[in-house]
């Protein structure tokens, strides 16, 4: 990504020796470094949960609004995931807004505008402050998969390979390490 929003980065036409994306690979041209499965969270403020109530199973949230969050580079917003009875589960949740920056979808879920699913480290503060509060704890997300992305026609340079290394520890150190088996689609 760059400074001026979620543009995905073309690693071969822009010559580009290594990015580090969220979510499973979609491009099978790049080879894929997994570095992390980081633990997300369903979280909605205060107000939101006053008017509309505390779903308690994710077959519920028919009944709720999300802050939709899509991909300026994707023609379509992503579902909240659930594990539920050991099977993934996807939910599509109505909206009234949909938003493409990690800022405004925060945002919008402090003012009441509906339920969220993010990482947990980017809402700790929140959750500990009480701004937001979690909901179906019992049916975790599965978490979000992180990956360095690199050109598989390229011969990895020792520089690239002493990032992804470094890289593998930072994300380790803060969480956790990595089971491979987790990231099975």
């Amino acid at each position: 990504m760059d400074d001026r929003g979620d543009r995905l980065v073309d690693l071969v036409a822009e010559g580009v020796d290594c990015v580090i994306r969220s979510g499973m690979p979609e491009n099978s041209s790049l080879s894929a470094k997994p570095l992390a499965l980081i633990p997300e969270v369903t979280c909605a403020s205060p107000a939101y949960l006053q008017r509309f109530g505390r779903p308690q199973h994710p077959d519920a949230l028919t009944e709720h609004l999300a802050v939709g969050f899509f991909a300026s580079h994707q023609d379509r917003r992503y579902p909240f995931e659930f594990l539920v009875d050991g099977a993934l589960r996807r939910v599509e949740l109505a909206s009234r807004i949909d938003v493409n920056h990690a800022d405004s979808y925060l945002a919008c879920a402090l003012r009441g505008c509906g339920l969220i699913q993010l990482p947990r480290y980017r809402v700790e503060r929140q959750l500990a402050s009480g701004e937001l509060v979690e909901v179906l704890a019992a049916y975790p997300s599965p978490g979000l998969p992180v990956h360095a992305l690199y050109p598989r026609h390229r011969q990895q340079s020792r520089r690239v390979r002493v990032f992804i290394d470094w890289a593998s520890q930072i994300y380790a150190e803060r969480f956790g390490p990595l089971d491979r088996r987790q990231l099975q689609p």
